[in-house]
């Protein structure tokens, strides 16, 4: 359990909306004395920074509100576009569940994800994607993708057909099929949800339970507008405690993931498969972004 959830537990509800105003107020104070980043500025950036190229698949993190931006948030996803072309494909994480709400809570509580009304709590970037006329998303209780562009379809159209929500069905394991690259703008990798590849790939033999051990049977509305069940797991957030970014530095060369800062602000970019193909062998041999004191007791790395 983190400090923020520790507190959230212990402290009135009005002092912990409080202290989240003030760190918010702060951030957002110290963004704003940055160099401004102008659409010439971030179109460098995805190109010279991140490497994104024409035909590239390209799964995006974000936070708009640790940008310094002038100009509309809403123009970053046309600035992609365009890097991309029209055989580009961009997705977004859309996760239903506002936090500090875990998918557990939230499918606890008996919600119905309807994957054309649903929003996105994912940030502000990721809910402006997912209201585009061309967007594609997968039907997925709590971590639903959505995706724009010429692959979109193939990416998010099997999502449901495993209980292990990053499992080879899933637009995550699929950016692996594709060579996809996966960026953050405004974030480092601390969000990176790509690493659960790993856990799921290694389903029979796992360093870390990251699952509560129920499956969820939740109701889904589809497109046609009829009721699916999609089983699920989800994730125990007790276990789920990790150094993204102090994992990578460790292990993982920068040709496969890297945390980038440029004027102040923090970026970074990640080749799916280079860096599973780095990340599943450690994992096997027992070293994960996850600490030992997570660790299952049943587990046995391999040579």
């Amino acid at each position: 359990m983190t400090i923020a959830e520790f507190a959230r537990k212990v402290l009135p509800v009005d002092i912990v909306n409080s202290v989240v105003r003030a760190r918010k107020r702060y951030r957002r104070s110290r963004v704003e004395r940055l160099p401004q980043l102008t659409e010439t500025d971030l179109t460098a950036i995805l190109v010279e920074r991140l490497g994104l190229r024409l035909g590239d698949v390209v799964y995006m993190h974000s936070s708009v509100d640790r940008l310094n931006l002038g100009f509309p948030f809403y123009r970053i996803l046309p600035l992609i576009q365009s890097v991309i072309g029209e055989k580009g494909t961009v997705l977004f994480p859309t996760y239903p569940n506002r936090s500090p709400v875990s998918s557990y809570e939230y499918l606890r509580a008996g919600h119905v994800f309807d994957v054309r009304k649903t929003p996105s709590f994912t940030g502000l970037l990721t809910e402006f994607g997912r209201r585009n006329a061309r967007a594609i998303r997968s039907l997925h209780p709590t971590k639903s993708v959505c995706a724009i562009g010429r692959d979109a379809e193939w990416l998010t159209s099997t999502h449901q057909a495993s209980p292990y929500p990053y499992d080879v069905p899933s637009p995550y394991y699929k950016l692996i099929e594709c060579d996809a690259k996966i960026v953050g703008i405004g974030v480092w990798t601390e969000y990176l949800s790509f690493v659960y590849c790993i856990d799921d790939a290694m389903k029979a033999n796992p360093p870390v339970r990251t699952y509560h051990p129920e499956i969820f049977r939740a109701t889904c509305i589809n497109y046609n507008g009829d009721e699916e069940i999609v089983e699920t797991y989800a994730h125990d957030m007790q276990r789920c405690v990790h150094d993204i970014p102090q994992f990578m530095k460790r292990h993982v060369p920068a040709a496969a993931c890297e945390d980038i800062v440029v004027n102040g602000m923090r970026f970074f970019r990640a080749d799916a498969r280079k860096l599973f193909e780095v990340m599943l062998p450690l994992a096997e041999r027992g070293i994960t972004v996850y600490p030992r004191a997570v660790y299952s007791e049943s587990f046995r790395p391999g040579d």
